[in-house]
C-alpha cells in the first residue's frame, strides 16, 4: 500500500501540499496562478481546501527538476510520487498523527481569520486598560506584538512558553509570566542580530488579575501579519515620536513600491539603510516574497523600533539581515551592506538632529560632497551609491530639497539629472505623515545603462483624504492611479501629460527645460504650466459649463431650503414655574435610549468579511465612513451578493433607522432615508430602531436624530465609551443614554425645525464646494489662455 487508497480523497489546506510535496509554501502559490489546469479548491466557510485525489492526479505531469531532487529520487520522479511516498511513511506512525494535528490547526486558524478585527479591537479595548494598569499603553502593544512574533516564528519557545502558562496561577505573580515572554522574545530577537529589549518593557505592565493577562495571550491567537502591521500603526500613533523616528504610512510606503518596481523585476536584494519600523521591507515582502526568494536588508540607529522591525520581517519568508547603524552610513562605506542593492525604499531624516553629519574624506565619491547640515542630500547620495547597475530606488525627501539653492545641493541634482539617476520625482500631499506636517516628495532613481532624455513630475498634492482626526490618508484608488501614471510614463505607452484619472496632473520634462531651469526638481516649476491639463478649447468649454450647471442646481437646492428655514417661528416657553425639578417642562419625561428603541451593533467581521464585499454586489453595505452631516453618502459604497446579504437579514436597515458609530471617534450619526432601506450596516456601526408601544409613537426620528447630534450628547458617548487605544460603545451603555422626552406633536415640530436647518447647512456647504470647483476649473484654463473671458 502506498498510503493513497482510492478512497483516499482528503482535503488538504496549501501549506500541507507544500510540505508532502517537499517545497516552500510560496510555490503552491505559485502553481495555482501559473496553470490553469490546477485543482479547484473547495470552500468550506473561510477555508479553501484540496481534494487529494485531484492534487495527485495533477502533480502526477509535474517531474521534479535535477536541482529539487533529494538523495534516493531518480531521474523522471514526480510531485505526485513524493506526495504518495511521504503519505506512505506517515500512515500508521505518530508522524501521521502529527500531520492530521496540522490539517485541524490550519483548518482552525483559516476559520479564525474572520475573527481578528474583532479580537484586535477587543485587545486594545478595556482588556488592555486591564492588563497594563498604571503601565504605558506603549509597553501593552509590545506585548501584543510579542506574542503574534513568537506564535509564528518562536518555535519551542513558544511551546514551553505555553505550558508555562497552563502552569501559572494566581499564587505567582503576573510579572514572572511577563517576565518568561519577554525573555523568550528577547532570545528569538537576539538570534536575529537584534538587541534584546523586550523583558523590560514587559515588566513595566501592572495587570490587574492574572486571568486578564492570560485572556489577552488567548486572544492574540487568531492574529496574523495584517494585525501586526495595525499594531505597528497604533504603536506609531501612541508614541509621538520625533521626525527621525516616526513611521511611514502604509499607503506612501506600497506607492514608492509599486511605482519603483517594473513588470518583470528581478528583485532579491532589497534595503532600507533608515529601517524605522520596517515598513519599507514589510511592503516590499508582500509583494516580492510569493515569487521569488527575498533577502531583506536594513539599519537603523534606534534599538527600540529596530526591535519592532525585527519581529515584523520575521512573519515573512524571507532572508532578514538587520543591524544596528549610526544614522549616517554614509560614514563606514567599508560596512556598505545596501552596495548592490535591486531596490532600496527609504524614508530617511531630514533634520541634522541626531545624525552624524561630517563626511570623511573618504566619502567623498561621487555626487560631490553635500553642504554642511545638507542630510537629505547626503542620504540620496549614499542611496545612489548603494545601488547596482539597473537598480532602482525610491526616497522620501523635503520638498526643498528641488530648489535648493546652495551651489554644493544643485551640484548634485546636476550630475544626477545628466546621469540618468533621477526618473520622477511625486509631490505628495500635506499632512500624511502623524503629527508631522512636513511636505516631502518622493524620488525615484535608477542606476540606467542608457540614460533617458525626460523626467516625470507629478503633482499629488490634491489627493488623499483629511479624515476629521488624524493625518490624511491616501486611498487605495489614489495610489494606484499614481503608480499607473508613472508606469505608462516608464513603458512608453499610454501615459499624457496633463490631469490624470484621480486628479493628479502629471508632465514628462526634457533635460534640456530642467537645464534651463537650473537643475531645479521641484514639481511645481513645471507642473504650473501644464495646470489647465493641456485641454483642447472645446473641452474646457465643456467643463466650464459642466461646472456652472452644477452650480446653478446648487444654488436653487440652497434657495429651497432658505424659504423653508425662514418660515419657521419660536415663542418663548411658560414661565419657570412650569419646569419640573430636574428642569424638564411638565408634559415632558426622561427615560433611557433603551426604553423606546431597539439597539444593535453590527454583524461580527467573521459573518461580513472585507473579502464578501466588492463594488459588484447587490446590497450596499454601510460604514463609518458614510456617515456624512446627518446622512449617507452614497458614493465608494461595497457592496454583497444576494446570497451573502440572506442571512444577515437583522442587520437590514428600515426607514427612519439612526446609524451611529460603535469604536474609535465620535460623530454625528446618520438617519436612513427611504432609497436606503434594505441595505446593510457593517460591523463598526450601531443601528437605533424606534421602539413601537401598542401602535402608539412616543419618539419621532428626526428628534432623535437632532437629540444624538448635541454636542452635549456626543460628549456622553465619548465621556462613556471604554478603552483607551480605541474608545468602544456597547449596546448595553448606549442604552443607558438619557433621554427628555416631550409630547410626540412637539417632538415632530422640533425635529422638522431643526431637520430644515440641517438641510440648509448642508446647501450651503455645496454651494461652497461647486462654486470652489468652478473657479478651479475656470482658473486653470483662463490662465493658460485655453479660455478667454469676453
Amino acid at each position: 500500500m502506498d498510503g493513497t487508497a482510492a478512497e483516499d480523497d482528503r482535503l488538504l489546506s496549501r501549506s500541507e501540499i507544500a510540505e508532502l510535496a517537499g517545497v516552500r509554501r510560496p510555490a503552491v502559490t505559485n502553481w495555482e496562478r501559473r496553470h490553469a489546469d490546477y485543482p479547484k479548491p473547495v470552500r468550506s466557510g473561510e477555508v479553501e481546501l484540496f481534494g487529494l485525489r485531484a492534487m495527485l492526479g495533477w502533480l502526477d505531469s509535474r517531474p521534479i527538476p535535477t536541482r529539487g531532487r533529494v538523495s534516493g529520487e531518480a531521474e523522471g520522479i514526480t510531485y505526485a510520487d513524493r506526495v504518495r511516498r511521504n503519505l506512505a511513511a506517515l500512515a500508521g506512525t505518530r508522524q501521521e498523527a502529527v500531520a492530521v494535528g496540522h490539517v485541524a490547526a490550519d483548518r482552525r486558524q483559516a476559520f479564525t481569520e474572520g475573527r481578528r478585527t474583532d479580537d484586535l479591537a477587543r485587545l486594545v479595548g478595556p482588556l488592555g486598560d486591564a492588563v497594563r494598569g498604571d503601565g504605558s499603553m506603549l509597553d501593552y502593544i509590545v506585548l501584543l506584538m510579542s506574542l503574534v512574533f513568537l506564535r509564528s516564528n518562536a518555535g519551542f519557545r513558544w511551546e514551553a512558553l505555553q505550558r508555562g502558562v497552563r502552569a501559572r496561577s494566581e499564587a505567582i505573580a503576573a510579572a514572572a509570566l511577563l517576565r518568561d515572554i519577554g525573555e523568550a522574545a528577547d532570545e528569538a530577537l537576539r538570534l536575529q542580530g537584534v538587541t534584546p529589549g523586550v523583558r523590560d518593557a514587559l515588566l513595566r505592565l501592572e495587570p490587574r488579575r492574572l486571568g486578564d493577562l492570560h485572556e489577552a495571550i488567548n486572544g492574540t491567537e487568531s492574529l496574523g501579519i495584517d494585525e501586526f502591521r495595525d499594531l505597528v500603526d497604533l504603536f506609531g500613533f501612541h508614541a509621538n515620536p520625533r521626525s527621525d523616528q516616526f513611521f511611514t504610512p502604509r499607503p506612501v510606503a506600497r506607492l514608492m513600491r509599486d511605482a519603483a518596481l517594473t513588470e518583470g523585476s528581478a528583485v532579491r536584494y532589497v534595503y532600507d539603510p533608515y529601517v524605522r519600523a520596517g515598513e519599507m521591507l514589510d511592503v516590499a515582502a508582500e509583494r516580492l516574497c510569493p515569487t521569488s526568494p527575498l533577502v531583506l536588508r536594513g539599519q537603523s540607529p534606534h534599538p527600540g523600533t529596530l526591535r519592532l522591525a525585527a519581529m515584523n520581517l520575521a512573519l515573512h519568508e524571507a532572508a532578514v539581515e538587520l543591524a544596528a547603524g549610526s544614522g549616517a552610513p554614509w560614514n563606514d562605506l567599508e560596512r556598505q551592506r545596501g552596495r548592490g542593492a535591486d531596490l532600496i525604499l527609504t524614508n530617511p531624516p531630514f533634520a541634522a538632529a541626531g545624525v552624524e553629519r561630517g563626511l570623511r574624506d573618504g566619502a567623498a565619491l561621487s555626487y560631490g560632497r553635500p553642504a554642511s547640515g545638507g542630510v537629505a542630500f547626503a542620504w540620496l547620495r549614499y542611496v545612489l551609491l548603494s545601488l547596482r547597475d539597473g537598480g532602482r530606488a525610491s526616497v522620501v525627501m523635503p520638498v526643498s530639497a528641488g530648489a535648493s539653492t546652495d551651489h554644493r545641493e544643485r551640484d548634485i541634482r546636476r550630475k544626477a539629472v545628466e546621469d540618468g539617476a533621477v526618473e520622477c520625482i511625486v509631490a505628495l500631499p500635506p499632512q500624511l505623515f502623524s503629527r508631522a506636517q512636513v511636505s516631502v516628495c518622493l524620488w525615484f532613481l535608477h542606476r540606467p545603462p542608457v540614460a533617458r532624455e525626460d523626467i516625470l513630475f507629478v503633482d499629488a498634492r490634491g489627493l488623499g483624504d483629511k479624515a476629521m482626526r488624524g493625518p490624511r490618508v491616501l486611498s487605495d484608488e489614489h495610489v494606484a492611479a499614481v503608480v499607473q501614471t508613472v508606469q505608462q510614463w516608464r513603458g512608453r505607452h499610454g501615459f499624457h501629460p496633463g490631469r490624470q484619472g484621480a486628479g493628479h496632473v502629471a508632465v514628462a520634462v526634457p533635460r534640456d527645460v530642467i537645464r534651463e531651469a537650473g537643475y531645479s526638481l521641484q514639481p511645481a516649476d513645471y507642473i504650473d504650466r501644464w495646470m489647465s491639463v493641456a485641454a483642447a478649447p472645446d473641452d474646457a468649454m465643456s467643463e466650464a459649463v459642466a461646472t456652472g450647471r452644477l452650480l446653478a442646481k446648487t444654488l436653487t437646492r440652497a434657495a429651497a431650503t432658505d424659504s423653508i428655514a425662514d418660515e419657521m417661528a419660536f415663542r418663548p416657553q411658560l414661565p419657570a414655574a412650569a419646569f419640573s425639578y430636574d428642569g424638564l417642562p411638565h408634559g415632558w419625561q426622561r427615560v433611557s435610549l433603551a426604553d423606546v428603541v431597539d439597539v444593535a451593533a453590527g454583524p461580527s467581521y467573521s459573518r461580513l468579511p472585507a473579502d464578501t464585499r466588492s463594488m459588484a454586489g447587490d446590497v450596499r453595505v454601510v460604514m463609518p465612513k458614510h456617515l456624512r452631516a446627518g446622512r449617507i453618502a452614497h458614493g465608494e459604497m461595497q457592496k454583497v451578493t444576494e446570497d451573502l446579504a440572506k442571512p444577515l437579514a437583522r442587520f437590514r436597515l428600515m426607514a427612519g433607522d439612526i446609524l451611529c458609530v460603535r469604536s474609535g471617534a465620535q460623530m454625528p450619526p446618520a438617519l436612513v432615508e427611504e432609497q436606503e432601506a434594505g441595505w446593510l450596516f457593517g460591523t463598526n456601526l450601531m443601528r437605533l430602531r424606534i421602539l413601537d408601544t401598542f401602535q402608539t409613537r412616543l419618539l419621532d426620528p428626526g428628534y432623535l436624530m437632532a437629540y444624538l447630534s448635541l454636542p452635549e450628547t456626543l460628549g456622553w458617548l465619548r465621556e462613556h465609551a471604554q478603552g483607551t487605544a480605541v474608545p468602544s460603545l456597547s449596546v448595553r451603555v448606549l442604552g443607558q443614554l438619557p433621554l427628555p422626552l416631550p409630547p410626540f406633536a412637539h417632538q415632530q415640530r422640533l425635529g422638522a425645525a431643526l431637520g430644515a436647518m440641517d438641510a440648509q447647512i448642508t446647501a450651503h456647504r455645496e454651494i461652497v464646494l461647486a462654486a470652489t470647483r468652478r473657479r478651479a476649473v475656470l482658473a486653470a484654463h483662463l490662465m493658460t489662455g485655453v479660455l478667454i473671458p469676453e
